[in-house]
């Protein structure tokens, strides 16, 4: 595929330029001027944006400011922000941005502005530009728009997208941290719409894979979600042991374990176990003062009236209520105003003041019915009617409780249309669930029939292949065996015939010098070099028993060699070693006075017959690439002077030593190198004149 490119015309280039600066540079000075207005000079944009040059990079960094500021819960400029973005994405015709910015901007309609018609609308914007139904922004939108036309009230839209969720987890594994918190969105949504048997199997999906999970702090509000809804439906016994068992995973989240306590201590005074209830609110209020949460310590008082009303401790309760009244008619929180109202009405009626109660409950009542709390307005119609009555004004009893039959039977077929609803749900999933079951079951016995109808044709395949991998196994291990033991034997042998050669002779000559420095009677030089002499031969006899030593000994035993060869030729040369810390430090092994022929063969023909001075012979050992290599260097005669000295003094000498040597090395070569394992080179000086040898030796690393 060629790539084509496009060339704009200059004139709509610049036009596109100009359109750009004017919305990038519109709305910060309007915003700016805004915020001075309310005395704060801030910017309009986030630190940094103002850097930027081209729009790819200012979209994304307007995307990750969005995403910080939601994950804050700041939302005072994601619309701002989301709408200069998705102008740039319009204009750079980018679908993708297109659809984040869209999203952006219907969080901001859900959340800052309540506006949940508007933001429907813009998320039904982002599923056009992300259509793959598994894509987070996707999956995002939909539940967004499920429980933004939940909050409308819209039934029937919102189950359409409830659906769409329900087949997508369908697909997924029971583990899967998406289908979990899919599972409680949609158990949010039929809780709210009354269907607490469906909402209740959504909860527990969700338990079940955060259990599966491991994960404590989701289990634990998995668990109290599903408490609060056993609650809602009337079944208090199991909402307070799944709220307990939430506790003991919310010990290290503040908030989520503070709610949780209150939730436990309301379901035990629902239950009239005050003294239980009792305990569980003193908790929720001891962690609520540690972290100083005046949200909850308010609802910690509550619940407390509400206790002491219970245990009939009026004295204790009204003033809790009244305080907590005081606070909550300066705030927007109209739920728990009402439940305040309610509960000094019950706390009037039980001290008889009947009048007092009326009063109370007509303030709950113009709250209820204006935020549509048709649950609160029943009870307080029907605790009007029988405060009424106690007062014996049994017109207005007679009314209230005309309104309270008519409130109640309009809430009861509510009841049971979600009920019905909620029944016929049930049903549907139990039904998948059997199929499901079903198709599980058919495919394995299928697959079971399959299985009995080719196990004798695979079992015959099979023991044939066996044999034949046994037989062929069997053949190549005893080839490889009887192949190494003879290398190994041919090894062994080399070395006895190598050491059997080195041995008397180096002995002798040892000897030799130690007698010399006796008839010269120089005690000193004659005990270090007996000294040293029997180390060697401790060594080599040590090694003898011993085809592998590690590296740090065998350099051992040939600097104790060097040193008796040097007290031999009176300190004519200096020696220096090195061998690698990685060798040392990995622990690894060679075959045993592998180089020291070569070693010998440097002084005795290298550096012996020189007359110069400051002669020297140099032994290195280095790790390359799982290789050890050896290097043998000296600044004696060289090979060629060397050759003719021999041919001279020595001529019916052959020394076969050498090449015992070099057969071992090559035993040990890396791998299938063809290349050889020893390379010697000639050393010339700057007037080409022979300056000694350098050996090198490459064996594999063991």
């Amino acid at each position: 595929m060629s790539i084509r490119y496009v060339y704009l015309p200059i004139r709509k280039v610049l036009l596109q330029t100009v359109i750009v600066l004017i919305i990038v540079l519109s709305l910060p000075v309007r915003s700016y001027a805004q915020d001075k207005k309310a005395g704060n000079t801030i910017n309009f944009f986030p630190a940094g944006y103002y850097n930027l040059k081209l729009m790819p990079e200012k979209m994304h960094f307007l995307e990750n400011a969005i995403n910080d500021s939601l994950n804050e819960d700041q939302l005072t400029h994601v619309y701002d922000w989301a709408r200069v973005g998705l102008r740039m994405a319009e204009i750079s015709d980018v679908d993708s941005m297109k659809g984040i910015f869209n999203f952006f901007i219907a969080k901001a309609y859900a959340y800052e502005y309540s506006k949940p018609d508007s933001a429907i609308v813009f998320y039904k914007k982002v599923l056009l530009y992300f259509p793959d139904k598994m894509r987070k922004y996707n999956v995002y939108s939909v539940r967004e728009i499920m429980e933004r036309y939940a909050e409308l009230g819209n039934k029937d839209s919102s189950f359409v997208y409830l659906d769409s969720l329900k087949a997508l987890i369908d697909t997924m594994p029971e583990s899967s941290p998406k289908r979990v918190s899919l599972s409680q969105h949609i158990a949010t949504t039929y809780q709210w719409f009354g269907m607490f048997n469906t909402a209740i199997h959504y909860f527990q999906i969700a338990v079940n894979g955060e259990r599966k999970n491991g994960n404590i702090r989701g289990l634990g509000l998995a668990l109290a979600n599903l408490g609060e809804l056993y609650s809602e439906s009337e079944d208090d016994i199991k909402a307070i042991q799944c709220s307990k068992e939430a506790l003991g995973n919310l010990e290290d989240v503040n908030m989520p374990y503070i709610m949780t306590a209150i939730n436990v201590a309301t379901y035990f005074t629902n239950q009239k176990l005050y003294d239980s209830a009792l305990i569980y609110i003193t908790k929720a209020e001891k962690r609520a003062m540690q972290i100083n949460d005046v949200n909850n310590l308010l609802a910690i008082r509550l619940a407390l009236g509400g206790i002491y009303l219970g245990q009939k401790k009026y004295d204790l309760a009204r003033p809790l209520l009244e305080k907590c009244k005081v606070y909550l008619e300066k705030s927007s929180d109209h739920l728990n105003l009402t439940k305040i109202y309610i509960s000094l009405a019950n706390l009037d009626t039980s001290e008889q003041h009947y009048q007092e109660a009326i009063d109370h409950l007509h303030k709950g009542l113009q709250i209820a019915k204006k935020d549509k709390q048709q649950v609160l307005e029943v009870t307080i119609l029907q605790n009007l009617a029988a405060a009424s009555s106690k007062l014996k004004d049994y017109e207005s009893a007679f009314g209230y409780q005309k309104e309270y039959l008519l409130e109640k039977d309009s809430l009861t077929n509510q009841q049971t249309k979600a009920s019905l609803a909620d029944l016929e749900v049930s049903y549907q999933t139990l039904e998948k669930e059997k199929k499901i079951k079903s198709l599980l079951a058919d495919n394995n016995i299928k697959r079971l029939q399959l299985i009995n109808s080719n196990q004798t044709f695979y079992f015959y395949i099979t023991g044939f292949i066996m044999l034949l991998f046994i037989f062929g196994f069997v053949f190549y291990q005893r080839s490889r065996r009887n192949k190494l033991e003879t290398e190994k034997m041919k090894a062994e042998l080399q070395t006895q015939v190598l050491r059997s050669q080195m041995n008397p002779h180096f002995i002798f000559n040892c000897l030799n010098s130690i007698e010399n420095f006796i008839m010269l009677n120089d005690q000193i030089q004659a005990s270090d070099y007996l000294n040293k002499f029997s180390s060697l031969m401790r060594s080599i006899l040590d090694s003898s028993r011993n085809e592998m030593l590690p590296i740090a000994k065998d350099m051992e035993a040939l600097r104790l060699y060097v040193e008796l060869e040097q007290l031999r030729f009176n300190n004519k040369f200096n020696y220096k070693d090195f061998t690698d810390p990685a060798l040392v430090g990995g622990d690894y092994r060679v075959p045993s006075l592998l180089i020291q022929p070569y070693v010998e063969n440097a002084i005795i023909h290298g550096l012996a017959n020189s007359e110069n001075e400051d002669l020297y012979l140099t032994v290195t050992a280095s790790l390359e690439n799982e290789r050890i290599k050896f290097i043998i260097q000296d600044n004696g005669i060289g090979r060629i002077q060397s050759a003719e000295y021999n041919r001279l003094n020595k001529p019916y000498h052959k020394s076969i030593g050498l090449k015992i040597t070099e057969d071992r090395i090559n035993l040990y070569k890396c791998g299938n190198e063809t290349d050889g394992s020893i390379k010697i080179t000639d050393l010339y000086d700057e007037y080409n004149k022979p300056n000694g040898t350098r050996v090198e030796i490459t064996i594999k690393a063991i």
